[in-house]
C-alpha cells in the first residue's frame, strides 16, 4: 500500500509539473528561444525525477548508515530505457569481451598512474582468480547502413575484426553519471553517429558505481580497447568517444593510453564531465535550464563521491586524489593530444568545466593545425542534448560528430 500511494503521489506531482510548464510556455513563452514545448516538458519531467531535496540528505556523520546495495537498486529503477535503432540507420548485435583472453601487462599498463594504480592492479589480479577468469564485458557492435560492404563475402561485418587494412572503428563509452546507462540506452545515438561517419562502433556496458567504484570503469574501458587491438585493429585507428560520464571515461582512457606511449585516432566528447572536484559558476547559472542536478559534493550521495569512493567521508586528501587526471581529466597534460571534437550545450550546468577543458587543450598545443581541436557550444542546449533526437540542433551536432570521425 505505501508503495502504491507513493506511485500515485509521484504521478500527481508529475502532472502538476507538466501543467505548470505548459501554462508557462504559452503565457511567458519558451524558457529558451530554441525550445519547443515537447522539449521543455521532457526537461522538466526528467529534472523532477532526478531532483533530490537537500533536506533529509545523509551527511558524513551518518555515512555508515548508507546501504549502497539499496542505492544501486534504486538507481536501477531509474535507469535509462533502451532506445531503438531504425534499420535505415543501422543494425547491431550483442557481443561480449572475455576478459581472460585480453592480454595486458598490468604493471606496464598501470604502474605509476597515481590515484588509479592500486585499484587497477587489484582489479587485474581479481580477473586472474578462478572466479574472475569467467568475467565478460557485455557490448554492442553497431554496423551503420552507410558502411561500404566488404568485397570479400566471407567477411562478417558483425565479427569484431577489421574488414580492411586501416579500418577505423569507434569505441563508445556511454554516459549516466557512472550509475545509469548502457549500450542499449545509447543505441539510437551511437547508431546515428556511426552512420554519419560510415564506421562500425563498439559500445561497452562497463561496470557501474556504487557497487563497482573507481577505477572499475577505467579498467573495463582499457580492456575493451586492447580487445580491439588484439582482434586486429591498430591503436591509431581506434576513435574513442563518450558522453557525460562516458566523456570523462573516454578522456581518462586516452590519458592512460598515452602513459604507455599509445595514441588513438581521435577523441569525440559530448558534454563530458571532466572535473569531479569543483563546482563552477554554471552550476548555479544554468540550474533553471538543465535537467541535470545533483546533491552538493558535501553529500555522500553526490555522484562524484559514489563513483570514486562510496562510503568514504570527504576530506582534503580525497579532493586531492579526485583532482588526478585519471579521475578529473581537465587537469591532464594535453601536449600533442589526439584530434578532439568537444560538443556542449550553452545551458548545461557543467559548461564552464567543458570550456575550461578546451582552453587547457588549446593552451598545451599552441602550434596545432586549425581544426585539430574543435569546441562547439550550442546556444540554448542542455546536457547531452544529442539524446533528444528530434531537436534540429541535436541532428546537426550528430552529423558534425560523424563528419569529424570520417575526416580523421
Amino acid at each position: 500500500m505505501p508503495e502504491l500511494l507513493a506511485k500515485v503521489g509521484s504521478a500527481i506531482g508529475l502532472a502538476a509539473v507538466m501543467a505548470k510548464s505548459t501554462l508557462s510556455y504559452y503565457v511567458k513563452g519558451p524558457r529558451c528561444a530554441k525550445w519547443p514545448l515537447w522539449f521543455q516538458l521532457h526537461r522538466d519531467a526528467i529534472h523532477r525525477a532526478i531532483y533530490t531535496k537537500p533536506k533529509g540528505q545523509p551527511t558524513d556523520e551518518t555515512i555508515d548508515q548508507i546501504d549502497f546495495d539499496k542505492v544501486a537498486a534504486e538507481n536501477r529503477k531509474w535507469d535509462l530505457p533502451a532506445s531503438q535503432l531504425p534499420s535505415d540507420i543501422g543494425t547491431y548485435e550483442r557481443i561480449s569481451i572475455k576478459v581472460s583472453q585480453v592480454q595486458i601487462n598490468p604493471v606496464e599498463a598501470f604502474g605509476g598512474t597515481g590515484a588509479a594504480e592500486s585499484g587497477l592492479l587489484a582489479l587485474s589480479e581479481a580477473d586472474r582468480t578462478a572466479s574472475g577468469m569467467d568475467r565478460e564485458i557485455p557490448a554492442e557492435l553497431t554496423v551503420p547502413a552507410s558502411l561500404k560492404q566488404p568485397s570479400d563475402a566471407t567477411l562478417d561485418v558483425f565479427a569484431c575484426r577489421p574488414l580492411a587494412d586501416g579500418e577505423k572503428i569507434v569505441l563508445y563509452l556511454h554516459g549516466g553519471a557512472y550509475k545509469f546507462g548502457s549500450a542499449a540506452s545509447h543505441r539510437a545515438l551511437t547508431g546515428r553517429i556511426a552512420n554519419h561517419a560510415s564506421v562500425r562502433c563498439v559500445t561497452i556496458d562497463y561496470r557501474l558505481a556504487p557497487l563497482h567504484p573507481y577505477p572499475a570503469q577505467l579498467h573495463d574501458a582499457y580492456t575493451a580497447f586492447w580487445h580491439l587491438v588484439q582482434m586486429g585493429f591498430r591503436a591509431e585507428d581506434i576513435v574513442v568517444a563518450g558522453d557525460s560520464a562516458g566523456g570523462n571515461l573516454a578522456l581518462a582512457l586516452t590519458v592512460l593510453l598515452r602513459h604507455t606511449g599509445h595514441r588513438t585516432r581521435g577523441l569525440l566528447l559530448l558534454s563530458p564531465w571532466v572535473d569531479l572536484t569543483t563546482e563552477r559558476p554554471s552550476i548555479r547559472r544554468n540550474a533553471k535550464y538543465d535537467f541535470l542536478c545533483a546533491p552538493p559534493l558535501e553529500s555522500p550521495l553526490n555522484p562524484a563521491r559514489t563513483f570514486y569512493a562510496p562510503g568514504r567521508p570527504l576530506s582534503p586528501e580525497m579532493i586531492t586524489e579526485m583532482a588526478h587526471p585519471l579521475v578529473s581529466p581537465v587537469y591532464a597534460d594535453f601536449a600533442e593530444f589526439p584530434p578532439t571534437l568537444i560538443q556542449a550545450g550553452e545551458k548545461e550546468i557543467i559548461v564552464d568545466e567543458i570550456s575550461q577543458l578546451y582552453e587547457n587543450i588549446a593552451a598545451h598545443n599552441p602550434g596545432a593545425k586549425r581544426g585539430r581541436y574543435v569546441y562547439e557550444c550550442y546556444a540554448d542546449m542542455i546536457h547531452v542534448f544529442h539524446q533528444f533526437l528530434d531537436l534540429p540542433d541535436a541532428q546537426y551536432a550528430i552529423a558534425k560528430a560523424g563528419e569529424f570521425i570520417k575526416a580523421l
